[in-house]
């Protein structure tokens, strides 16, 4: 999501063998330097027991500021 304000990242993937690369810190680095040049703040949600994504957003200087509960559905099949 990109406002004038804020940009927020979310769904950072790497498919599994390309992992290990760097290629998310790579994407995920160049996005925040235009989030910062856009519109002067960035944030992204990521899973907490994410801990590969987690590790990467903390050397890039992301810092949990705050938890959100999150609910999926999943529907019943049907016939």
């Amino acid at each position: 999501l990109v406002t004038s304000e804020l940009w927020i990242i979310g769904d950072v993937y790497t498919r599994k063998k390309f992992r290990g690369r760097g290629f998310a810190k790579i994407a995920t680095s160049a996005i925040t330097r235009d989030a910062i040049r856009c519109s002067g703040k960035a944030m992204l949600h990521v899973r907490e027991d994410n801990k590969p994504a987690v590790e990467v957003y903390r050397k890039l200087g992301y810092r949990a500021v705050s938890k959100r509960r999150w609910y999926y559905f999943k529907p019943k099949p049907t016939g």
